[in-house]
C-alpha cells in the first residue's frame, strides 16, 4: 500500500510517499506523476521520510518521471531512510538524482 500527497511550495510541487513502492504501487505512482508532469508541474521534491521499502519497479518511476520533465526541471529526492539510501547506492541511481536531507532542503 503506498499513499500519494501533494503540496505547493511557490513552484515546487512535494510529492510525500508513505508505504511499499514496489510492483503494485509503482505503476499507480507512476501515472500520478505523468499526470503532474503533463499538467505543468517541473520542479518536482518527492518526500520518502514515510517509504518503508522501494523495488526496482519503483526506482524506474523516478527514471520515467525525471526523463519527461522539461530541460528546466529539477526532480530531487529527500528524507530516504538508511535502507533506502542503500538502495540507491548500490543500484547507481544516487549519482542519477540530488538526494537531500530534508524537504525544506530541497526547497
Amino acid at each position: 500500500m503506498l499513499n500519494i500527497a501533494t503540496s505547493q511550495t511557490g513552484e515546487t510541487l512535494v510529492i510525500a510517499l508513505e508505504g511499499r513502492i514496489d510492483a503494485a504501487s509503482a505503476k499507480h505512482l507512476e501515472q500520478q506523476c505523468l499526470d503532474l508532469i503533463e499538467g505543468g508541474a517541473s520542479r518536482l521534491v518527492f518526500d520518502l521520510g514515510q517509504v518503508v521499502y522501494i523495488s526496482s519497479a519503483g526506482l524506474r518511476v523516478f527514471l520515467v518521471a525525471a526523463k519527461r520533465l522539461p530541460p528546466e526541471g529539477s526532480l530531487k529526492l529527500c528524507a530516504l531512510n538508511s535502507t533506502l539510501r542503500d538502495v540507491f547506492e548500490i543500484s547507481g541511481f544516487s549519482t542519477l538524482f540530488q538526494i537531500l536531507p530534508a524537504v525544506g532542503d530541497a526547497l
